[in-house]
């Protein structure tokens, strides 16, 4: 019997498709997965999932309708969980009565037969007796196509009980035949009308067109150019079903969220996955728990230049700390397994280096600590005591007494021990048989990043440079997150520095893609509407170039000043953002006063000032003003999410305001318009005016006045306001055909933000 499981999405219906009906398949997955309490009911944690799930299916095509085509982009965290999610998709999926299911997945057959496996084992699929599942492996052949056509004739034949009908799940691998083949055993048959949902697992990887930048600068259309043949492969699968909903499942999802929204690929709606409980990513080691991260010292990298013909003592080190936690682990039992991945760069040779070294050292290892010779073993546990002392730091009084780990204990774990090269080398990946052994070292490169799972894993040494510092790549080789909440303590990363400050940056970057998506996902706005612009660290480079068709504009705002250029590209906004701005400054006039300065300054060298709150300069004035070209539009855009975001956590900062050129008399504001000149791109040559005197003579440079660009505080944000008459190139007033004199009286600004605020942003320019 059912369990009848309440939905807060179906209370919140906002702008969703639909509303799926929860049903026995979703409830027995959850309970299989363990996710009920003493009275078999669902628990806190089944309820989110089962709520996730329920939010990412009503955006997906109604089974009741004839036609539907949408893509959707569904995000977790590296580690997190995302299977189990689409997996749960599946299973609802179902009770809804969608026909056909089809999961991409892995561009390895390892990958590929993992995910079938594990879909075969969650769904109970040949452990059960009733027919509600049919599940074929890479369908290519003549059964396979008999056996979706006879399951789809039942669907069709409304005599058949829907209940008996089953849904035909089907898993292939990421892969250019693999894909034409299942295509091909659809072609023909009769699809109108059927449901179907496609499942694309790391869908940033190998799925997008990576002929995207060749084709915008050959001139091509977004959709007409040359594509890559994966690409093109799941395009041709789409377009054989009338009836889909396209889901991109990924941690990574810079490259899907940037490439251009007219691109067939290019999602629709956004959704976001939370992590379980216990789920330590970026934020727990790099912030709350920096002392699992450790800095291998620059000159135990190895690389062309600096070749390293001794294990590095930062390798000995991150091993002692390891062997000491398998006992640990092993005294514990909470574990079913523990791991240390060492992860050199992608070259052959290195991880076959330094599978060497670790086989070497822990056979001297162990013969040291079998040796008569006591004084050489004494050394040897003086190494280990001072990873000891290290592990201390974090497990506290769990961790068991040296004296404990150290006896017989050590050189039992050391022996047994499960030391593999992990790569293809010599053909197909190798399987990594984890019931055999307790403690596992596994070396490897390309093969262990995105999608590869280690069990237990608590040391991790990466000795490989930041390359080109992609996000997606980088975050992906971030194997250590996981469900690790239990064993934190005993878990340490080894990095060099660059990619420590890389992973810090990334972190800071993966949050505000989610704050930026939040409303998107919670709404479920249409992701066309989002403006694609996120902070990005200059160290960082959002994603490969070669799938984004649109170049990227950066922005950094921190210890400069941000102005309009072109204050005057829209005339009909010229008097309105006028007017604007005569409004704010009325609202506070009588907390503005002029601020301090020379006595031999001139009047346009006296300004008035006030400290305001930065939440109601950005209410009232910044978010109310609007410059239409895109240079600046785009620019001031990015400026105002900085603030609004700045303020969420910083809601009592104050700013100052400067009304330039300006004084009051008799209770009025009075300004004077000051005189720009445009350059030849039609924009303001030299917004501000510099320091006086311009060299030494009665006073010294700059002392009677120290120049517009000196007017702020360095540590708040400081918003200066122009009032400019602007002429052409050669200083004349510009007219119209009708005589009539232009561009009097425009209003202008400059913004100072300090480095304390400051950000680096990333964007797409508009590219519909």
């Amino acid at each position: 019997m059912a369990e009848t499981v309440e939905i807060t999405g179906a209370k919140n219906n906002n702008n969703a498709k639909w509303k799926p009906f929860t049903g026995e398949e979703i409830y027995s997955l959850i309970k299989k997965k363990g996710f009920v309490d003493v009275t078999n009911s669902i628990n806190e944690v089944g309820d989110r999932v089962v709520d996730e799930t329920y939010r990412i299916l009503e955006m997906c095509g109604n089974p009741e309708e004839e036609t539907n085509v949408d893509t959707g982009l569904v995000i977790g965290y590296v580690q997190s969980g995302k299977t189990l999610s689409f997996t749960s998709l599946s299973a609802l999926a179902n009770d809804n009565h969608y026909q056909i299911i089809i999961i991409i997945a892995g561009t390895s057959i390892a990958l590929s037969e993992q995910s079938y496996e594990r879909m075969k084992s969650d769904l109970r699929i040949e452990t059960r007796y009733d027919r509600k599942w049919s599940i074929i492996k890479n369908a290519g052949s003549q059964e396979d196509r008999d056996t979706i056509e006879m399951k789809l004739e039942q669907w069709a034949d409304t005599t058949f009980q829907r209940e008996d009908c089953s849904t035909i799940l089907l898993t292939v691998m990421k892969n250019g035949s693999r894909l034409r083949n299942l295509t091909n055993v659809f072609r023909g048959l009769n699809l109108q009308g059927v449901p179907v949902l496609i499942i694309d697992d790391e869908s940033d990887q190998a799925s997008l067109n990576t002929r995207g930048r060749a084709n915008s600068r050959d001139g091509a259309d977004v959709n007409e150019g040359e594509a890559s043949t994966i690409y093109r492969r799941i395009n041709e699968l789409r377009s054989v079903f009338p009836h889909h909903t396209f889901l991109q499942y990924t941690a990574t999802p810079q490259a899907n969220l940037f490439v251009n929204i007219m691109e067939r690929i290019s999602p629709n709606f956004i959704k976001l996955l939370t992590p379980g409980d216990g789920y330590t990513g970026g934020n727990e080691f790099f912030v709350q728990n920096s002392h699992l991260i450790n800095r291998i010292p620059d000159d135990e990298i190895p690389t062309n230049h600096n070749p390293i013909h001794e294990p590095p003592e930062s390798l000995l080190y991150a091993l002692k700390t390891y062997f000491l936690g398998v006992v640990a682990g092993e005294i514990k039992k909470d574990q079913r397994n523990r791991s240390m991945m060492v992860h050199p760069s992608r070259l052959t040779n290195s991880q076959n280096i330094f599978f060497s070294w670790i086989r070497n050292v822990t056979e001297s290892w162990k013969r040291l600590l079998q040796s008569n010779d006591v004084e050489e073993k004494r050394e040897l546990l003086l190494e280990f005591q001072e990873a000891y002392r290290d592990l201390q730091l974090t497990v506290g009084t769990e961790l068991p007494s040296f004296e404990i780990l150290t006896g017989s204990r050590l050189i039992h774990a050391i022996k047994n021990t499960r030391i593999i090269e992990v790569n293809a080398s010599r053909g197909r990946t190798p399987e990594i048989r984890w019931s055999d052994f307790y403690s596992h070292i596994l070396v490897g490169g390309q093969a262990m990043s995105r999608g590869f799972t280690v069990e237990g894993l608590t040391v991790t040494y990466m000795p490989r440079n930041l390359a080109t510092g992609q996000v997606d790549t980088t975050l992906q080789r971030a194997r250590f997150f996981g469900y690790k909440g239990s064993y934190l303590g005993f878990c340490r990363v080894w990095l060099d520095q660059p990619n420590i400050d890389a992973y810090r940056a990334i972190i800071e970057h993966e949050e505000d893609v989610r704050a930026r998506l939040e409303e998107y996902d919670v709404n479920n706005k249409h992701l066309n509407d989002w403006d694609r612009e996120v902070v990005l660290d200059q160290i960082l480079r959002l994603t490969r170039p070669n799938i984004l068709y649109d170049d990227l504009d950066r922005d950094y705002f921190g210890s400069e000043w941000f102005s309009i250029r072109a204050p005057h590209d829209t005339d009909s906004l010229i008097l309105k953002n006028r007017d604007i701005t005569k409004d704010f400054t009325e609202k506070y006039i009588e907390l503005f006063s002029i601020n301090s300065g020379h006595l031999e300054r001139t009047e346009l060298q006296k300004h008035l000032v006030a400290e305001l709150p930065l939440s109601d300069a950005l209410q009232y004035l910044l978010n109310r003003l609007k410059f239409t070209k895109e240079t600046d539009s785009q620019t001031f855009s990015s400026l105002r999410g900085i603030l609004s975001n700045f303020i969420k956590d910083n809601p009592n900062e104050t700013c100052l305001v400067y009304i330039m050129s300006s004084n009051i008399q008799n209770s009025d504001l009075q300004q004077t318009t000051r005189k720009r000149r445009l350059n030849r791109y039609d924009e303001i040559q030299q917004l501000f005016q510099g320091e006086q005197p311009t060299r030494d003579g009665k006073f010294l440079k700059g002392e009677v006045y120290v120049g517009d660009r000196n007017i702020k505080d360095s540590d708040k944000v400081s918003i200066q306001i122009h009032r400019l008459n602007l002429t052409d190139t050669s200083g004349e007033d510009i007219f119209d055909e009708d005589g009539n004199q232009l561009y009097q009286d425009v209003l202008s600004l400059a913004i100072w933000m300090p480095v304390t605020i400051g950000k680096d942003i990333i964007r797409q320019p508009d590219n519909i």
